[in-house]
Protein backbone atom coordinates (compact mmCIF):
# COMPACT_ATOMS: atom_id res chain seq x y z
CA UNK A 1 0.00 0.00 0.00
CA UNK A 2 1.36 3.33 -1.32
CA UNK A 3 0.09 6.64 0.64
CA UNK A 4 0.99 10.10 0.06
CA UNK A 5 -0.24 12.77 2.67
CA UNK A 6 -1.07 15.99 1.70
CA UNK A 7 -2.49 19.02 3.80
CA UNK A 8 -6.39 19.17 2.80
CA UNK A 9 -6.40 22.44 1.01
CA UNK A 10 -3.83 20.92 -1.52
CA UNK A 11 -6.90 18.85 -2.90
CA UNK A 12 -7.94 19.81 -5.88
CA UNK A 13 -7.81 19.52 -10.24
CA UNK A 14 -7.00 15.58 -10.69
CA UNK A 15 -7.46 14.12 -7.82
CA UNK A 16 -10.55 16.05 -6.40
CA UNK A 17 -12.37 14.78 -9.82
CA UNK A 18 -11.02 11.14 -8.93
CA UNK A 19 -12.03 11.84 -4.92
CA UNK A 20 -15.81 12.59 -6.40
CA UNK A 21 -15.69 10.06 -8.79
CA UNK A 22 -15.32 7.32 -6.25
CA UNK A 23 -18.06 9.30 -4.37
CA UNK A 24 -20.70 8.97 -7.23
CA UNK A 25 -20.66 4.84 -7.23
CA UNK A 26 -20.54 4.20 -3.94
CA UNK A 27 -23.99 4.83 -2.40
CA UNK A 28 -22.91 4.38 0.69
CA UNK A 29 -20.42 7.74 0.41
CA UNK A 30 -24.08 9.68 -0.15
CA UNK A 31 -23.34 11.91 2.78
CA UNK A 32 -22.05 15.76 1.52
CA UNK A 33 -19.34 15.21 4.39
CA UNK A 34 -18.28 12.93 1.93
CA UNK A 35 -17.61 15.25 -0.75
CA UNK A 36 -14.00 16.43 -1.61
CA UNK A 37 -15.42 20.02 -1.17
CA UNK A 38 -16.20 19.31 2.69
CA UNK A 39 -12.57 18.18 2.98
CA UNK A 40 -11.39 21.81 0.98
CA UNK A 41 -13.85 23.94 3.06
CA UNK A 42 -12.14 22.66 6.38
CA UNK A 43 -8.77 22.62 5.05
CA UNK A 44 -9.08 26.13 4.27
CA UNK A 45 -9.69 26.89 7.85
CA UNK A 46 -7.74 24.59 9.91
CA UNK A 47 -4.17 24.16 9.69
CA UNK A 48 -4.27 20.26 11.08
CA UNK A 49 -6.66 19.37 8.12
CA UNK A 50 -5.14 16.73 5.68
CA UNK A 51 -6.05 14.28 2.89
CA UNK A 52 -3.75 10.59 2.52
CA UNK A 53 -4.22 9.54 -0.74
CA UNK A 54 -3.80 6.00 -1.17
CA UNK A 55 -2.02 3.55 -4.25
CA UNK A 56 -2.79 6.26 -6.63
CA UNK A 57 -5.91 7.73 -5.91
CA UNK A 58 -7.67 4.36 -5.71
CA UNK A 59 -8.49 6.12 -1.73
CA UNK A 60 -8.62 8.79 -0.06
CA UNK A 61 -8.40 9.44 3.59
CA UNK A 62 -9.00 12.36 5.22
CA UNK A 63 -8.79 13.28 8.69
CA UNK A 64 -7.15 15.93 11.45
CA UNK A 65 -3.71 14.86 13.30
CA UNK A 66 -2.28 17.35 16.13
CA UNK A 67 1.01 18.01 17.55
CA UNK A 68 1.29 14.62 19.44
CA UNK A 69 -0.30 12.36 16.44
CA UNK A 70 -3.86 11.98 17.98
CA UNK A 71 -6.76 11.40 15.21
CA UNK A 72 -10.08 13.00 14.66
CA UNK A 73 -12.16 12.70 11.39
CA UNK A 74 -11.81 15.77 9.27
CA UNK A 75 -14.02 18.49 10.31
CA UNK A 76 -13.66 16.96 14.01
CA UNK A 77 -16.47 17.67 16.07
CA UNK A 78 -19.18 18.64 13.52
CA UNK A 79 -17.94 15.73 11.27
CA UNK A 80 -21.29 13.63 10.90
CA UNK A 81 -19.55 11.06 8.51
CA UNK A 82 -16.38 10.04 7.54
CA UNK A 83 -14.07 7.36 6.81
CA UNK A 84 -12.80 6.09 3.78
CA UNK A 85 -13.71 7.29 0.26
CA UNK A 86 -13.18 4.01 -1.68
CA UNK A 87 -15.37 1.47 -3.52
CA UNK A 88 -17.09 -0.72 -1.38
CA UNK A 89 -15.10 -3.65 -1.88
CA UNK A 90 -11.42 -1.84 -1.37
CA UNK A 91 -9.56 -3.43 1.10
CA UNK A 92 -6.63 -1.93 2.86
CA UNK A 93 -4.51 -2.38 6.56
CA UNK A 94 -6.29 0.34 8.74
CA UNK A 95 -3.29 0.31 11.07
CA UNK A 96 -0.83 0.81 8.53
CA UNK A 97 -2.35 2.97 7.31
CA UNK A 98 -2.35 4.93 10.16
CA UNK A 99 1.28 5.02 10.48
CA UNK A 100 1.53 6.46 7.07
CA UNK A 101 -0.51 9.42 8.50
CA UNK A 102 1.87 9.25 11.24
CA UNK A 103 -1.19 8.73 13.91
CA UNK A 104 -0.61 7.41 16.99
CA UNK A 105 -4.99 7.02 17.15
CA UNK A 106 -7.92 7.62 14.81
CA UNK A 107 -11.02 8.41 16.98
CA UNK A 108 -14.28 7.96 14.63
CA UNK A 109 -18.04 7.76 15.65
CA UNK A 110 -20.08 8.40 12.05
CA UNK A 111 -18.54 5.43 10.49
CA UNK A 112 -20.58 3.60 7.72
CA UNK A 113 -21.10 0.15 8.90
CA UNK A 114 -20.47 -1.45 5.64
CA UNK A 115 -16.98 -0.07 5.85
CA UNK A 116 -15.44 -3.48 7.05
CA UNK A 117 -11.78 -1.62 6.89
CA UNK A 118 -12.82 -0.28 10.51
CA UNK A 119 -14.87 -3.09 11.65
CA UNK A 120 -11.91 -4.54 13.72
CA UNK A 121 -11.61 -1.30 15.72
CA UNK A 122 -15.29 -1.01 16.69
CA UNK A 123 -16.60 -0.17 19.58
CA UNK A 124 -20.12 0.16 19.25
CA UNK A 125 -22.89 0.10 16.94
CA UNK A 126 -24.92 3.21 16.14
CA UNK A 127 -27.58 4.64 13.55
CA UNK A 128 -28.43 8.33 12.05
CA UNK A 129 -31.87 8.34 11.29
CA UNK A 130 -33.07 9.80 7.69
CA UNK A 131 -36.41 10.47 5.89
CA UNK A 132 -36.97 9.25 3.13
CA UNK A 133 -39.29 12.09 1.14
CA UNK A 134 -40.28 9.53 -2.16
CA UNK A 135 -42.71 7.50 0.30
CA UNK A 136 -45.57 6.95 -0.13
CA UNK A 137 -47.22 8.66 3.02
CA UNK A 138 -45.47 11.49 5.11
CA UNK A 139 -43.32 10.74 8.13
CA UNK A 140 -44.69 10.78 11.31
CA UNK A 141 -48.23 10.83 12.93
CA UNK A 142 -51.36 11.65 12.23
CA UNK A 143 -51.39 13.32 15.92
CA UNK A 144 -47.85 15.08 14.91
CA UNK A 145 -49.20 16.63 12.31
CA UNK A 146 -52.43 17.71 13.58
CA UNK A 147 -50.89 19.15 16.64
CA UNK A 148 -47.87 20.98 14.54
CA UNK A 149 -51.23 22.63 12.37
CA UNK A 150 -53.02 23.98 15.60
CA UNK A 151 -48.98 25.31 16.34
CA UNK A 152 -49.01 26.73 13.17
CA UNK A 153 -52.44 28.73 13.43
CA UNK A 154 -51.33 29.91 16.45
CA UNK A 155 -47.98 31.21 15.66
CA UNK A 156 -49.89 33.02 12.44
CA UNK A 157 -52.72 34.23 14.74
CA UNK A 158 -50.32 35.93 17.65
CA UNK A 159 -47.60 37.26 15.32
CA UNK A 160 -48.84 37.23 11.60
CA UNK A 161 -48.72 35.49 8.09
CA UNK A 162 -45.83 32.09 9.07
CA UNK A 163 -43.67 31.72 5.62
CA UNK A 164 -41.18 28.98 4.90
CA UNK A 165 -37.81 29.87 2.30
CA UNK A 166 -35.80 26.82 1.96
CA UNK A 167 -33.38 28.09 0.24
CA UNK A 168 -31.89 31.70 1.37
CA UNK A 169 -29.13 33.42 0.62
CA UNK A 170 -28.46 35.69 3.70
CA UNK A 171 -25.32 36.34 5.71
CA UNK A 172 -27.72 37.75 8.12
CA UNK A 173 -29.80 34.95 8.61
CA UNK A 174 -26.97 32.44 9.02
CA UNK A 175 -25.89 34.99 11.59
CA UNK A 176 -28.72 34.68 13.52
CA UNK A 177 -28.76 31.37 13.09
CA UNK A 178 -25.23 30.16 14.42
CA UNK A 179 -26.32 33.22 17.53
CA UNK A 180 -29.12 30.81 17.95
CA UNK A 181 -27.09 28.16 18.46
CA UNK A 182 -24.47 29.62 20.42
CA UNK A 183 -27.40 30.02 22.83
CA UNK A 184 -28.76 26.60 22.60
CA UNK A 185 -24.97 25.47 23.81
CA UNK A 186 -24.75 27.38 27.02
CA UNK A 187 -28.44 26.62 27.64
CA UNK A 188 -27.89 22.89 27.69
CA UNK A 189 -24.33 23.00 29.29
CA UNK A 190 -22.04 22.67 26.11
CA UNK A 191 -19.26 24.15 25.33
CA UNK A 192 -19.74 26.66 22.39
CA UNK A 193 -18.97 25.60 19.06
CA UNK A 194 -19.03 28.98 17.03
CA UNK A 195 -17.11 30.27 19.68
CA UNK A 196 -13.76 28.67 18.21
CA UNK A 197 -13.03 31.11 14.91
CA UNK A 198 -12.62 27.97 12.77
CA UNK A 199 -15.69 26.76 13.39
CA UNK A 200 -17.82 29.85 12.30
CA UNK A 201 -15.46 30.40 9.42
CA UNK A 202 -16.21 27.13 8.27
CA UNK A 203 -19.77 27.71 8.57
CA UNK A 204 -19.36 31.01 6.41
CA UNK A 205 -17.26 28.99 3.77
CA UNK A 206 -19.63 26.35 3.12
CA UNK A 207 -23.36 28.87 3.26
CA UNK A 208 -21.30 30.50 0.36
CA UNK A 209 -20.88 26.77 -1.65
CA UNK A 210 -23.68 26.37 -4.45
CA UNK A 211 -22.61 24.12 -7.08
CA UNK A 212 -25.26 21.34 -8.00
CA UNK A 213 -23.15 18.72 -5.98
CA UNK A 214 -22.13 20.78 -2.85
CA UNK A 215 -23.70 23.29 -1.69
CA UNK A 216 -24.71 25.09 2.10
CA UNK A 217 -28.77 25.01 2.39
CA UNK A 218 -30.33 27.66 4.98
CA UNK A 219 -33.58 27.56 5.91
CA UNK A 220 -36.15 30.02 7.46
CA UNK A 221 -39.27 29.96 9.46
CA UNK A 222 -40.78 33.55 9.51
CA UNK A 223 -44.18 34.84 11.38
CA UNK A 224 -45.12 38.50 10.78
CA UNK A 225 -42.02 38.60 8.48
CA UNK A 226 -39.74 38.34 11.43
CA UNK A 227 -37.30 35.00 11.75
CA UNK A 228 -38.51 32.63 14.06
CA UNK A 229 -36.61 29.26 13.60
CA UNK A 230 -33.81 28.63 10.76
CA UNK A 231 -31.87 25.80 9.78
CA UNK A 232 -28.17 25.65 8.46
CA UNK A 233 -27.14 22.26 6.65
CA UNK A 234 -25.23 20.76 3.38
CA UNK A 235 -26.62 19.34 0.52
CA UNK A 236 -25.07 16.84 -1.96
CA UNK A 237 -27.44 16.11 -5.06
CA UNK A 238 -31.10 14.69 -3.59
CA UNK A 239 -29.52 14.19 0.00
CA UNK A 240 -29.90 17.22 2.55
CA UNK A 241 -27.60 17.00 5.83
CA UNK A 242 -30.02 18.42 8.47
CA UNK A 243 -26.50 20.04 10.86
CA UNK A 244 -27.61 23.16 12.37
CA UNK A 245 -30.96 23.82 13.27
CA UNK A 246 -31.78 26.80 16.03
CA UNK A 247 -34.64 29.05 16.83
CA UNK A 248 -35.28 32.27 18.91
CA UNK A 249 -36.06 30.54 22.09
CA UNK A 250 -38.94 33.57 22.74
CA UNK A 251 -41.21 31.57 20.55
CA UNK A 252 -40.30 28.02 22.02
CA UNK A 253 -44.11 27.13 23.17
CA UNK A 254 -44.48 27.10 19.24
CA UNK A 255 -42.48 24.29 18.44
CA UNK A 256 -40.94 26.53 15.89
CA UNK A 257 -37.80 24.11 14.83
CA UNK A 258 -40.50 21.22 14.53
CA UNK A 259 -42.63 23.77 12.36
CA UNK A 260 -39.61 24.39 10.10
CA UNK A 261 -38.34 20.80 9.91
CA UNK A 262 -41.94 19.58 9.15
CA UNK A 263 -42.13 22.42 6.00
CA UNK A 264 -38.79 21.24 4.90
CA UNK A 265 -39.73 17.46 4.87
CA UNK A 266 -42.95 18.29 2.96
CA UNK A 267 -41.58 20.78 0.45
CA UNK A 268 -38.16 19.25 0.19
CA UNK A 269 -38.80 17.31 -3.27
CA UNK A 270 -40.16 20.79 -4.81
CA UNK A 271 -36.07 21.73 -4.76
CA UNK A 272 -35.12 18.44 -5.90
CA UNK A 273 -34.45 16.73 -1.91
CA UNK A 274 -35.45 13.33 -1.92
CA UNK A 275 -33.65 12.45 1.36
CA UNK A 276 -33.04 14.49 4.53
CA UNK A 277 -30.56 12.46 6.94
CA UNK A 278 -31.31 13.89 10.24
CA UNK A 279 -27.65 12.94 12.29
CA UNK A 280 -26.84 10.95 14.70
CA UNK A 281 -28.86 10.70 18.45
CA UNK A 282 -32.14 9.62 19.11
CA UNK A 283 -33.81 12.99 20.14
CA UNK A 284 -37.94 13.25 20.44
CA UNK A 285 -38.12 15.20 17.16
CA UNK A 286 -35.76 12.95 15.21
CA UNK A 287 -37.43 9.68 16.50
CA UNK A 288 -41.38 11.20 15.56
CA UNK A 289 -40.42 11.69 11.53
CA UNK A 290 -37.71 9.47 10.83
CA UNK A 291 -38.78 6.51 8.29
CA UNK A 292 -34.81 4.92 8.45
CA UNK A 293 -31.63 4.65 9.61
CA UNK A 294 -28.36 4.66 8.31
CA UNK A 295 -26.21 1.63 10.13
CA UNK A 296 -23.30 3.89 11.73
CA UNK A 297 -20.02 2.16 13.88
CA UNK A 298 -18.20 3.68 16.67
CA UNK A 299 -14.58 3.35 17.45
CA UNK A 300 -10.94 4.08 17.65
CA UNK A 301 -8.44 2.97 15.64
CA UNK A 302 -5.31 2.58 18.05
CA UNK A 303 -1.78 1.94 18.41
CA UNK A 304 -2.09 0.17 21.83
CA UNK A 305 -4.41 -2.16 23.57
CA UNK A 306 -4.71 0.20 26.39
CA UNK A 307 -6.22 2.94 23.75
CA UNK A 308 -8.59 1.09 23.04
CA UNK A 309 -9.71 -0.16 26.29
CA UNK A 310 -9.79 3.39 27.68
CA UNK A 311 -12.37 4.19 24.41
CA UNK A 312 -14.50 1.10 24.97
CA UNK A 313 -14.80 2.11 28.65
CA UNK A 314 -15.83 5.34 28.01
CA UNK A 315 -18.36 4.33 25.15
CA UNK A 316 -20.02 1.38 28.47
CA UNK A 317 -20.09 4.04 30.56
CA UNK A 318 -22.26 6.24 28.13
CA UNK A 319 -24.58 2.79 27.43
CA UNK A 320 -24.94 2.22 31.17
CA UNK A 321 -25.90 5.62 31.85
CA UNK A 322 -28.78 5.74 28.79
CA UNK A 323 -29.93 2.78 30.28
CA UNK A 324 -30.62 4.15 33.75
CA UNK A 325 -32.00 7.49 33.51
CA UNK A 326 -32.05 8.30 37.22
CA UNK A 327 -28.41 7.56 37.78
CA UNK A 328 -27.54 9.64 34.74
CA UNK A 329 -29.61 12.92 35.50
CA UNK A 330 -27.18 12.44 39.01
CA UNK A 331 -23.99 11.66 37.73
CA UNK A 332 -25.12 14.38 34.80
CA UNK A 333 -22.69 17.10 35.64
CA UNK A 334 -19.80 14.96 36.20
CA UNK A 335 -20.46 12.70 32.64
CA UNK A 336 -20.68 15.82 30.76
CA UNK A 337 -17.22 16.25 32.62
CA UNK A 338 -16.15 12.91 31.39
CA UNK A 339 -17.61 13.11 27.89
CA UNK A 340 -15.31 16.26 27.18
CA UNK A 341 -12.47 14.60 28.33
CA UNK A 342 -10.58 12.82 26.13
CA UNK A 343 -9.20 10.20 28.34
CA UNK A 344 -7.67 8.01 24.91
CA UNK A 345 -5.27 11.22 23.99
CA UNK A 346 -4.04 10.89 28.24
CA UNK A 347 -3.83 7.22 27.89
CA UNK A 348 -1.58 7.50 25.41
CA UNK A 349 0.86 9.67 26.44
CA UNK A 350 1.24 7.66 29.52
CA UNK A 351 1.58 4.37 27.22
CA UNK A 352 4.26 6.32 24.96
CA UNK A 353 6.12 8.53 27.54
CA UNK A 354 9.81 8.15 28.18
Amino acid sequence: METVVIPAKDLRGDLAMRWAEIQKHNPSLFSPFFRPEFTQAVGTVRDNAFVAIVDGGAAFFPFQRNSLGFGRPIGGRVSDYHGLIAASDYKCDVASLMKDCRLRSWYFDHVPSDQSNFVRWRTLNAGSPVVDLDQSAPPGSSRLHSDLRRQWRRLERDFGQVEVELEVNDPLILEKCLEWKSDQYHRTGLPDLFARPWARSLAEVIAAKRGPEFSGILSVLRAGGRPVAVHFGMRSGSVCHYWFPAYDTQFRYYSPGMLLLSEMISQGSKIGIKMIDLGKGDTEQKSKLANRRVPLIEGVVANSPFVFWIAKSKVDVRESLQKHPTVKSILSPAYRLYRRTNLGELAQRFWTAG
